[in-house]
């Protein structure tokens, strides 16, 4: 189908934002950032870097009386979330001229070339090093072996002296033996005795106190009891002589 003079054609939509809303946010003055953070080299089309989500953002308005940031997310497109910054329609103080942005990035790239490391020199060795490693040289191989033997000979000695046992650390012989049976608590053998003891439960006797002790005898409900007896209630219930 071919295109004839009467039909209409459709006009070129001009690339602008055209929403007159303005952010609440105090307005944005370029000589708060940084220079790397703006891009004045076409003044039609400038662009800086979101205080907020750190993005590169372009800026509207160029031949208005209001100049302010383009509506915008946070996030990469179609990688992030699509949330709207809070700094979209933000307003743009322009306190700064293109020639004194100039100057402002010439001086922060010298600064940061300035800033870059250098050869790293190796640091100055101490006296007693130097001294220590020119007689290493003077000496020689045959200087250092003998000086490892003569070290060697020293450690040996120090760990025979230490393997040998001083005088008196043995026990001496006829001393008191140590008894094989089985121990009575203090306590038990410190106090009175009360005569024969007769267990609740089964009727079991023992003689004294230091020998029901020695057999696990315990207490329930203030009653005695044998060994075998208390094993059949509850730990928290036995409570020994």
């Amino acid at each position: 189908m071919s295109i004839t003079a009467a039909m209409p054609t459709a006009k070129e939509r001009l690339r602008r934002t055209r929403t007159k809303r303005v952010s609440p946010l105090p307005a944005i003055k370029l000589s708060s950032l940084l220079p790397s953070h703006i891009d004045l080299r076409d003044p039609l089309k400038p662009s800086l870097v979101c205080s907020d989500c750190e993005t590169w953002v372009p800026a509207t308005g160029m031949q208005s009386k209001l100049q302010k940031l383009v509506p915008h997310h946070t996030g990469r497109a179609e990688v992030a979330a699509a949330i709207r910054c809070r700094s979209s329609n933000r307003r743009i103080e322009w306190d700064m001229t293109i020639p004194e942005w100039h100057q402002a990035l010439t001086d922060a790239v010298k600064e940061a070339a300035s800033r870059q490391p250098t050869a790293v020199l190796p640091k100055a060795l101490s006296p007693q090093t130097d001294q220590t490693l020119r007689g290493r040289n003077r000496r020689g191989a045959i200087g250092r072996r003998a000086e490892w033997a003569a070290a060697l000979h020293r450690v040996r000695q120090a760990d025979r002296l230490r393997r040998a046992v001083p005088q008196g650390a043995r026990p001496t012989d006829g001393g008191p033996e140590v008894p094989l049976d089985r121990l009575v608590p203090r306590q038990a053998a410190e106090q009175p005795e009360k005569g024969q003891l007769k267990c609740e439960h089964c009727g079991a006797t023992e003689t004294s106190l230091t020998s029901a002790v020695a057999a696990g005898w315990c207490r329930i409900t203030r009653r005695p009891h044998c060994g075998r007896c208390a094993d059949r209630f509850p730990a928290w219930t036995r409570i020994p002589f």
